[in-house]
């Protein structure tokens, strides 16, 4: 519960933003590459698996290529558009009945309990709990990811 506080609490603001003025932030990031950089800056600060800066849990070179890519794509404005357009949902989506498989890493924000994933996910394949890693888990942990994802699908062959 503390952390889908956080999450729609102190590190809720920019949720928030792009969720109710999408294109006054994303006119303002497409506008500075300082500003940009900075706003990406503190997704990976406040949402990575950290000791209290984002370089601890990323290279700056991964950071730089993620801040480049939005940057020299002018994908700013567009990549919040999932918050506008998703504004009206809430936690207490629809049931899947598909096959999944989830891992919960530690500093995920919002980290869910089992007991919503399980409610949500009736044909829940694999559920796992990662060691280490954050919100950016493929940046942060990829071979933790890639082995999740593998002992996940690995259940649905035949």
């Amino acid at each position: 519960m503390e952390t889908l506080a956080l999450y729609t609490g102190d590190l809720g603001g920019s949720n928030h933003l792009q969720g109710t003025k999408p294109e006054t932030v994303g006119f303002a990031l497409a506008d500075s590459p300082a500003g940009q950089a900075t706003w990406i800056y503190e997704k990976f600060q406040s949402k990575a698996d950290n000791h209290g800066l984002a370089e601890d849990a990323l290279s700056v070179d991964d950071m730089l290529d993620a801040i480049s890519l939005y940057w020299f794509t002018n994908s700013a404005a567009s990549s919040g558009r999932i918050y506008w357009e998703n504004k009206s949902l809430t936690f207490a989506g629809p049931k899947v009945t598909l096959p999944v498989a989830v891992t919960v890493f530690p500093r995920g924000i919002p980290r869910v309990p089992r007991s919503w994933i399980e409610d949500t996910y009736s044909n829940l394949i694999h559920y796992g709990e990662a060691d280490r890693g954050g919100h950016f888990a493929a940046l942060e942990q990829p071979e933790i990811l890639v082995s999740e994802i593998r002992t996940g699908l690995r259940t649905l062959r035949s």
